[in-house]
């Protein structure tokens, strides 16, 4: 029998190594002050977001068939090389590498450390326990990307080398953890025989399964997945936006290590929070907060703005350990990362199609606009997905 303990204390640690990118808050400084225009970033966002796209689903597959561990040890992997091209790079292909290799780290990642949680505590019939050992999860990931974002601001008045030189040696350290974790017991996916890729296949028709057979979750995945989309897009147009309001790199990077340290409380109290509301009633009212939050963002005025950040960014740092319980209550272990990986494909290839469009609407018009714009897509999106969901539960 597995340690349920040392399995979910090694992954806390790993946790916190593999979060420690010092470039999160500045990546996009960075990028500017080596030549690169918002459209490119754009652009280079968008390549980010074609590797989940093209890998999500496939790395997800590699993580329930092969073992979590093996798709955590490949995502670590993709991190070093992205802190070493960001480092060597100067021009846009070399850029374009790095990202390309932040996504497949994102997509080895992705429903790996969820389903290596939920697969352990299942083997000790805990599953009662996912909730808050996820929010401690998503906190120790959001602290140590706190501290990464207020370290990497003095790190980067030293040089950028610094920055990405010590996110590689940070990674390398991240690889000791996963020296001393476990491979959980996880159903088995049955073997049908043929090529591999007929198992492959036969995989991702499982995933769509699930999607089809649980009706209750479409309204919840969907407004998640625009929900983090937006904010995505908030949150790194939003490193150049506050530069552009007259804060200083320092003051960026102190205003994003608030917003980590804020989401670590979120998620560690999410678990209090779902024992009290119910879960669709925290999805509605949590809506609506964070469109009321989007508004006073795009029309607050000086610190005002940096707050309605802080409180908008909060709002998924709560809702995420929630929403991934009620998803993984109605999953199967041999299925866990192929459906989370589903959800981050969907995700990931709105914000490769949104980043670049609203970077290129800024270069246009201006921040201004370009979030008002991106309201009212947003609300637009939100309001026409609901009323068809009402008009085909009347039918």
């Amino acid at each position: 029998m597995i340690k349920t303990k040392t399995n979910i204390y090694m992954l806390y640690v790993y946790i916190f190594f593999a979060q420690l990118f010092f470039d999160r808050a500045l990546w996009v400084i960075y990028l500017g002050d080596k030549g690169m225009t918002f459209g490119q970033i754009g652009i280079l966002e968008a390549f980010l977001h074609l590797a989940i796209v093209l890998f999500e689903v496939p790395t997800g597959m590699v993580s329930d068939l092969y073992g979590r561990k093996t798709s955590l040890v490949l995502g670590n992997f993709f991190s070093l090389l992205y802190g070493l091209f960001m480092m060597i790079s100067g021009s846009f292909s070399l850029f374009t590498l790095a990202f390309m290799s932040m996504g497949l780290m994102i997509t080895f990642h992705s429903g790996a450390e969820q389903a290596f949680a939920y697969d352990t505590l299942k083997n000790e019939k805990r599953e009662k326990d996912y909730t808050k050992v996820v929010g401690s999860m998503t906190a120790l990931a959001l602290l140590s990307l706190s501290l990464a974002k207020f370290l990497g601001g003095f790190l980067a008045e030293v040089s950028w080398e610094w920055v990405y030189g010590s996110t590689i040696f940070t990674h390398i350290l991240a690889l000791i953890p996963l020296f001393f974790m476990k491979e959980p017991e996880r159903d088995k996916t049955e073997d049908i025989g043929g090529r591999w890729y007929h198992q492959w296949v036969h995989q991702f028709k499982m995933g769509a399964r699930v999607w089809r057979n649980n009706p209750i979750i479409h309204k919840p995945v969907v407004l998640f997945i625009l929900a983090s989309s937006v904010l995505v897009i908030i949150t790194f147009y939003g490193q150049e936006y506050f530069i552009h309001l007259g804060y200083s790199p320092v003051v960026v990077g102190a205003v994003f290590t608030i917003e980590g340290l804020l989401g670590v409380v979120m998620a560690k109290i999410a678990y209090k929070v779902e024992e009290r509301f119910k879960f669709f009633n925290l999805l509605y009212y949590g809506l609506g907060l964070y469109v009321l939050f989007f508004i006073l963002f795009i029309f607050a005025n000086d610190w005002a703005i940096l707050l309605s950040f802080l409180f908008l960014a909060q709002l998924l740092s709560l809702f995420e350990p929630i929403f991934t319980a009620f998803v993984q209550n109605l999953l199967t272990s041999n299925v866990r990362s192929t459906f989370f990986s589903m959800i981050g494909l969907t995700e990931s290839f709105v914000i490769m199609i949104s980043f670049p469009l609203f970077g290129f609407a800024v270069e246009k018009t201006d921040f201004t606009q370009g979030f008002m714009g991106l309201l009212i897509v947003f609300f637009t999106m939100v309001t026409g997905f609901l009323l068809l969901q009402k008009f085909q539960a009347d039918k």
